[in-house]
């Protein structure tokens, strides 16, 4: 399959076109904070409550957590580099990872688009990050959130949390849903997001953490 340079809203990242330069991780607290999120989706945290709630750890902010939110397809394990720090700021760049579209809540799947094709695209994730003794903790069952504080840390600063995994967690995840479901409709998408997401899963490649 196919890699090409994009851009794509993601709605907790700043996302750029892929520049020639690999940031290196140097184990730096900043970078460590990113390398943790990204274990993270790949253990599909962002898809239930309980797994939100543990992923808004890392959040300075975070929201209730989304049942019905759209879910954002990536691969994880590229390069992790801290491009800067300014005073309690940071910021933190992952490359060489795909962003491969979107999963919405009839289990529809839609493919990233990129010049008006459809292609998975190779993608900056940027990571704006903040040094705090506050955040904002998620309850039990995702349902609520208050304002605690807590040792200094470094915290991703996003205006939101996203659901955000990868294509073999979304399997997963598809596959669950389909089956608890009564909806023939919800079942036929589900059907077509699995076929989807296994033509993926083939193109992901040994080294990508699909």
């Amino acid at each position: 399959m196919n890699r090409w340079c994009g851009t794509v809203a993601a709605l907790l990242l700043t996302v750029t076109a892929v520049a020639a330069q690999t940031p290196i991780s140097h184990g730096k607290p900043t970078e460590k904070i990113v390398v943790q999120y990204e274990k993270l989706v790949e253990e599909g945290s962002f898809l239930s409550p309980d797994g939100w709630r543990a992923a808004g750890r890392l959040y300075a902010q975070v929201d209730t957590f989304p049942a019905n939110g759209e879910i954002y397809l990536m691969n994880a394990g590229g390069a992790v580099g801290e491009d800067w720090v300014r005073g309690d700021n940071a910021q933190v760049e992952t490359k060489w990872t795909d962003y491969l579209g979107t999963i919405d809540s009839g289990l529809r799947y839609k493919a990233p688009t990129y010049k008006f094709k459809v292609r998975p695209t190779m993608t900056v994730y940027a990571f704006r990050l903040v040094y705090t003794n506050k955040r904002r903790e998620v309850g039990k069952g995702g349902k609520t959130v208050k304002e605690v504080e807590g040792p200094w840390g470094w915290k991703i600063d996003a205006p939101r949390m996203a659901r955000w995994t990868t294509v073999n967690r979304a399997l997963q995840y598809v596959a669950m849903m389909r089956d608890k479901t009564d909806d023939p409709v919800i079942k036929k998408n589900a059907d077509k997001t699995i076929a989807a997401l296994k033509r993926l899963q083939v193109g992901c490649g040994n080294a990508s953490a699909c």
